[in-house]
């Protein structure tokens, strides 16, 4: 907190004798317009006293008050007394030179910010206050001001008379004809008839002879020589006026050189001109039109050169607008833009890529000033080559810049940090090109740096394709034709899908197929082994039957393909593999007794196991080496820290595919852990990662950083959606359907909700766990489905329930086959007990339903006209069905990850399904549902563009107070 709004800081300036300088004094006052006198000096013990805490106040408070503190005679004696252990007084310290000079250096730097400050700030100031301590009557004006030097030559028979005046805006006065106190000489800081000013361009000192006398006689035999000595410093900075000399007139532009200046404020360079008249450069930015200058090059013969600005000036600016240049202001230039963000080079960059054009238009370009180095202006080349070893590109990259050779790993940290200036060796800078950050960028982050070469994993190859020197393409495209074995035919999206697959099983890279729910992934990646098996070819084997005979039979090679799925799926997939590729030998690694089956693991082509027995056998499948190994619903990996995740990464295998529609589900982690599975540190470590993509993308919403990740995963990720491929797909429609709660049920609901703002909203600045969280949403969550599900005594009527069981009805009248999820089974509870109620017929697939049921119950709902509702919980039912004769899916409690629920339509949404599906989600108003499907409407995160769709459930913790909101 800043006091200032209570009280203000005022100013003294005293003169210190034994330092021979005016010191400034810190006080403070209330906060009045009119201050009076000063009584209170701003010391550590006042200010506590006042309770304003020193660090509590602006900086540049701060910076005034340590100038002044650091200013004091004490301070300083402290500061320098320790080098000479005798001294008694600062006197004795300036007796050694060396020191008097440190002292001068540390009050001129400590009153230059002072008075720097006092100007900025408009911090009241007081010249000598005396011990009456009147402010009022000590009073100094500290409005921006600048004194400005004139000097005056007067050539007559006995020498020269010099005479200096100066300028306060447009008033010309004589030093010794006003109140002159002198400051600080350099820079020059002046009180002038109680006017804090600056002395522009010249050292206080030479004011010295002037506040006592007009002018200054110089004799004739001494005028050469004070010239020579005296004028030569000042003279390029300080107008001269003169008579009674030689005058030569330059008024033709001998060059044109563009320089930039920095804006502080729009942190950007903006560009200058300066016009060279043979021997004074003009500013276009100022608006002095002449110098005068005397030249003593001829003994004893000065004489007056004046230069003067010609109109000449103006070709030139109008040759700047014409190639594209605007004026900003101050006669500085710049390209227009309107983006926020701009590039703090952009202007110095065009001059750099525009360097031969401006040269042609008669500009002379040298390296741009930049504070105290200067940018290279001329051209740059790169050249750049690569050679291949073994699952690496050995790349070299050369930047040649004027007369150095740079080796383009020395300019890795500054595309990594963005910073465009490279230092040279010769102290100068090297502006990078903007595009180089892009271009290079993904190149910088994952290249290893190896005797000045880049070694890149060629599973990386995307990294290059900026660089078309270099650019790659490691996956070549693979033929593909269907062949007798495989009992099916593909579609044409599915047979793109084949040799994609194909592809990178030729190239010993791993991929991930993550097409649309219902497009069958399954068939694809049958179709894909058929293929492998026939590029394998056959192997020959003898038997000895006895002494005299053998027999050789020829076999094809074992496939060993083991694919890893969820457990509902396992004989899902035996049972489509025995439909469409009934000649693979296949087995189910399951059960108690699969023990049993371990020998067969190096003869067999396909073997189906769960991911539940992979974290349980790892000590006997990590023994195998697998041809392929492949993960079906591969988002079951997606926690890099599971033992699934980690136990799947210790299986040995060539080649690797996983398949998934949802391979990110909350977080680009899901994302990292599956690319890490298939092509293992494409994506670097998880710390790597997270640092240079999940940061930067999730919370900076950094687009170049999200489109450098979509570059990189790009070739390893096919995604179709059924919109793309399936253009004979029935329409699909969604609705909602908003439904009121019972009266009792909403007073229930409301105190809940009230506690549970309370319980997660503290305001002492302790939030709650993710625990309590998921446990206090999940009790209104229930509530607003049915009171019984919190208290199964409830006498409390459910809106929702009645509004669904009323809405079956008429399906079932209507004869409507009907898919119903939930995310609890005690919900699917009260409707299948309603059907009971009612008689009629149904289907159920819970977490408990047996494999063989599950089955069971799929078969009867698609092959029979009745049962016509399908009760599923969600969990159960996400993954793995084909119930493609529903028309209607309904949600009765949607919640925060809509893949759960598009798997769920993905059920009856697929190929085989001719009707029209239905969507209905039903929603109890005024509760969490309600604002939860609002925030999925409203909020598009950054992860949804990589793979068109995700949605991180973060979300639900930064937008509590929204969701239990009114």
């Amino acid at each position: 907190m800043d006091h200032t709004n209570s009280f203000q800081f005022c100013f003294d300036i005293s003169f210190e004798k034994n330092l021979n300088v005016h010191i400034p004094t810190a006080y403070i006052v209330e906060n009045v317009s009119d201050i009076k006198y000063l009584d209170k000096k701003a010391t550590k013990g006042v200010l506590e006293s006042f309770g304003i805490i020193f660090e509590d106040l602006n900086s540049n408070s701060q910076k005034i008050l340590t100038a002044c503190e650091s200013l004091k005679p004490e301070f300083i004696f402290k500061k320098f007394g320790a080098k000479i252990k005798s001294a008694k007084t600062i006197a004795d310290l300036q007796k050694d030179s060396k020191i008097e000079f440190a002292i001068r250096q540390h009050l001129k730097f400590h009153l230059s910010s002072f008075y720097s400050l006092i100007v900025q700030e408009q911090f009241p100031l007081s010249l000598e206050l005396g011990v009456e301590k009147d402010f009022y009557r000590s009073r100094v004006e500290i409005d921006p001001l600048d004194f400005e030097p004139q000097i005056q030559f007067d050539k007559h028979t006995e020498g020269i008379t010099y005479t200096l005046s100066l300028k306060e805006n447009d008033t010309t006065f004589l030093p010794m004809d006003k109140n002159v106190t002198i400051l600080l000489d350099e820079p020059g800081w002046l009180i002038i008839n109680k006017k804090l000013g600056r002395l522009k361009e010249l050292n206080s000192k030479k004011l010295t002879p002037f506040l006592k006398k007009k002018a200054i006689e110089i004799p004739s035999k001494l005028v050469d020589n004070y010239f020579k000595n005296f004028i030569p410093e000042i003279a390029k900075k300080i107008d001269i006026e003169a008579t009674g000399f030689e005058v030569e007139l330059r008024d033709t532009i001998i060059s044109c050189t563009i320089q930039s200046v920095f804006d502080f404020f729009k942190n950007c360079y903006y560009l200058n001109l300066y016009f060279d008249y043979n021997g004074y450069v003009f500013d276009a930015g100022k608006t002095k039109k002449t110098h005068s200058f005397v030249d003593f090059s001829t003994e004893n013969e000065p004489r007056i050169i004046q230069f003067k600005r010609s109109a000449d000036e103006a070709s030139y600016t109008d040759k700047l607008i014409e190639i594209g240049l605007i004026k900003i202001k101050n006669e500085l230039f710049g390209l227009h833009s309107e983006a926020e963000n701009v590039d703090t080079y952009l202007n110095i960059q065009f001059i750099i890529d525009q360097k031969e054009k401006l040269e042609s238009l008669g500009f002379t370009i040298q390296n741009l000033k930049l504070e105290s180095k200067e940018i290279i202006a001329g051209s740059h080349t790169v050249s750049a080559a690569k050679a291949t070893k073994e699952d690496w590109f050995d790349i070299k990259i050369i930047i040649t810049i004027g007369d150095y050779v740079i080796n383009f790993s020395e300019i890795i940290p500054n595309i990594k940090s963005k910073e465009r200036l490279f230092l040279l060796p010769d102290g100068n800078y090297f502006l990078i090109p903007l595009e180089w950050f892009s271009k290079y960028s993904s190149l910088a982050k994952l290249a290893k740096t190896e005797n000045g070469n880049l070694l890149l994993r060629k599973s990386n190859f995307a990294a290059l394709d900026a660089i078309p020197e270099i650019a790659d393409d490691v996956i070549h495209k693979a033929e593909y034709v269907a062949s007798d074995l495989l009992k099916a035919t593909l579609r044409p999206y599915q047979i793109d899908g084949v040799k994609w697959l194909l592809g990178h099983f030729n190239s010993n890279l791993g991929a991930c197929l993550a097409d649309d729910m219902g497009l069958g992934k399954t068939l694809q990646t049958l179709a894909v082994l058929v293929a492998v098996q026939e590029q394998l070819g056959f192997t020959t084997k003898t038997t000895n039957f006895d002494l005299f005979a053998n027999e050789t039979t020829i076999e094809r090679e074992p496939l060993k393909t083991l694919i890893v799925l969820p457990s509902s799926l396992v004989f899902n997939w035996y049972n489509e593999s025995g439909k469409f590729t009934p000649h693979f030998s296949k087995m189910q690694y399951v059960g108690n007794d699969r023990k049993s089956l371990v020998s067969r693991l190096e003869t067999t082509d396909l073997i189906f196991t769960s991911y539940s027995i992979v974290h349980r056998d790892i000590s006997i499948l990590e023994k195998y080496d697998f041809r392929y190994l492949i993960l079906d619903e591969s988002q079951y990996i997606k926690n890099k820290n599971s033992k699934i995740f980690k136990a799947i990464n210790k299986i040995s295998t060539g080649h690797k595919i996983a398949l998934s529609g949802t391979p990110i589900e909350n977080s680009l982690d899901d994302l990292w852990s599956q690319m890490q599975f298939i092509n293992p540190d494409i994506l670097g470590s998880y710390a790597f990662f997270a640092e240079n993509f999940k940061m930067p993308i999730e919370k900076k919403q950094d687009e170049d950083i999200l489109n450098e990740l979509k570059n990189l995963i790009q070739p390893y990720i096919l995604r179709r959606t059924k919109e793309q491929v399936l253009k004979d797909l029935p329409e699909l429609s969604e609705q909602i359907y908003y439904c009121n709660m019972d009266p009792e049920q909403e007073k229930l609901y409301e105190k809940e909700k009230s506690k549970a703002r309370n319980f997660l909203l503290k305001t002492d600045g302790s939030g709650p766990d993710k625990i309590s969280i998921i446990n206090t949403l999940m009790k209104l969550r229930q509530l607003s489905n049915h009171p019984k599900m919190v208290d199964a005594d409830s006498e409390i009527d459910s809106g929702k329930y009645i509004a669904v069981t009323n809405y079956l009805e008429n399906l079932v009248k209507a004869k409507q086959k009907v898919i119903i999820f939930s995310s609890f089974v005690t919900n699917l509870n009260f409707y299948t007990d309603w059907c009971k109620e009612n008689k009629i017929t149904f289907c159920e697939i819970t977490g408990e339903t047996p494999a063989a049921k599950r089955e069971q119950q799929v078969n009867l709902f698609q092959e029979k006209e009745e049962p016509l509702l399908f009760f599923i919980s969600l969990k159960a039912g996400g993954v793995g069905l084909n119930i493609t004769k529903a028309s209607y899916v309904l949600f009765l409690d949607p919640w925060w990850n809509p893949f759960a629920e598009k798997q769920g339509v993905g059920r009856a949404h697929r190929i085989g399904q001719l009707n029209k599906v239905n969507v209905i989600r039903f929603i109890s108003k005024n509760t969490v549902e309600e604002k939860i499907i609002k925030l999925q409407e409203n909020k598009k995160l950054l992860s949804d563009s990589l793979l068109e769709e995700s949605y991180i459930n973060d979300e639900i913790e930064v937008n509590l107070d929204y969701i239990l909101g009114s």
